[in-house]
């Protein structure tokens, strides 16, 4: 198994996964911006790692995390679904090629214009995070003569580690459904049972979670909560235990990520090994996103100027937040490597064009010594940065390629 997957080969910058070598030279060869590069090999790799760590759970990918419909075929070969987020990633799932039947929809502020979409084909699951949106679903079911399949998005009111921006099970976010209010949700969908299939129950903690204790307490949680459910619903049988699995940002080390994975598949199916010998049909559903497509994209820019002050160096990158606003929203660190591997060590502040005090995208890094002209390779850049780009300054977005 791979533990490092960018490294130099005759001091140039080379993309590993396990069936393929990308030089990552040639993609500059006729520059024309920043680009985001994604290597698919990278991600069927990832997807497979996981498909066999979690044996038998139905996979959504989360389709927010990157976009790219070159990422998607990956998914769409691996016989992967989608986890959506928007009417907007409804119809851009489906034009690229998967089926209503294939999407699960999440998020809190579905429209009516959005959810009439879903029902009216018969979109696989869509996860409820209110008791308003309950009534706003049964409603839309009526007028078009459809039943809805829905999961209660619950939120167990437990933390995990991570940035309290991407926390999503804490009472005080908007996300889900407070347990208290779980009998009142019951008793909502009784009501519309005529235009309601409730088939289950969603969690999810947040994202880039690295430690798996909160996960445990909050599956035992929720697993009573799915037994009253099943009593009243028949038709009840998905228990979706959303995502969140980290990465290494700091490091390389596939190795030890692969052992997260398997810890991860172990504490979940410690708790539902016995839900699933009360539940023979139980389907078992997760929504992964940044573990399978984070490493596999890593962003190339140019340095425009070195700034040489009395206090630091700058390399002034023709990509900046605007492209990659991780580093400013959330403090992230992502690694900075020089595209050719020659030159002394120095250390500088990597930072954009953007006229903010906030675009950087990297403090104090240690690089061979950068020239005007040269090209940096800007790590993990698969999840969560083309998806959140801006024009902010009117800049053009990245480029996107894939291999």
């Amino acid at each position: 198994m791979l533990k490092e997957f960018l490294i130099y080969q005759n001091n140039e910058l080379v993309f590993l996964s396990d069936s393929s070598s990308i030089s990552l030279t040639h993609l500059v060869k006729n520059y024309q911006g920043p680009m985001f590069f994604y290597n698919r090999d990278f991600i069927r790799m990832r997807t497979r790692q996981m498909q066999t760590a979690l044996k038998n759970v139905k996979l959504f990918y989360a389709l927010k995390a990157n976009a790219h419909p070159q990422v998607l075929s990956v998914f769409k070969d691996e016989n992967v679904g989608v986890d959506v987020v928007s009417g907007g990633e409804i119809e851009h799932a489906v034009q690229c090629g998967f089926s209503y039947q294939s999407l699960v929809y999440s998020g809190v502020g579905k429209t009516k214009a959005e959810l009439e979409l879903a029902i009216q084909n018969e979109i696989y699951q869509i996860n409820v995070e209110s008791i308003p949106e309950l009534y706003r679903i049964g409603e839309v079911a009526k007028k078009l003569g459809k039943k809805a399949n829905v999961a209660f998005r619950v939120n167990p009111d437990i933390s995990i580690q991570s940035h309290p921006y991407i926390a999503t099970g804490l009472k005080d976010n908007k996300f889900g459904i407070d347990t208290n209010q779980f009998a009142e949700v019951m008793r909502v969908a009784q009501e519309n049972a005529a235009h309601l299939s409730v088939k289950g129950i969603s969690l999810h903690l947040g994202s880039q979670m690295l430690d798996f204790s909160s996960l445990k307490d909050s599956l035992a949680k929720l697993k009573p909560l799915f037994l009253d459910l099943r009593k009243i619903f028949p038709e009840c049988h998905r228990f979706d235990f959303g995502g969140g699995l980290g990465i290494f940002y700091e490091k390389q080390d596939l190795e030890m990520e692969n052992r997260l994975l398997n810890e991860y598949a172990a504490t979940m199916f410690s708790e539902m090994n016995a839900l699933k010998a009360l539940v023979p049909d139980l389907e078992l559903q997760s929504e992964p996103g940044r573990w399978l497509v984070g490493h596999a994209g890593v962003l190339l820019a140019q340095v425009q100027y070195v700034k040489v002050t009395p206090y630091k160096e700058f390399l002034i990158l023709d990509s900046g937040m605007n492209h990659l606003i991780r580093p400013s929203l959330y403090e992230a660190y992502h690694g900075v490597h020089k595209l050719s591997a020659n030159g002394v060590e120095k250390t500088y502040d990597v930072v954009g064009p953007i006229c903010e005090s906030a675009d950087f995208l990297g403090k104090n890094r240690v690089l061979p010594e950068m020239k005007q002209d040269d090209f940096v390779v800007i790590r993990d850049c698969g999840a969560y940065a083309a998806s959140m780009a801006s024009d902010y300054n009117l800049q053009r977005r990245a480029f996107e390629v894939s291999n």
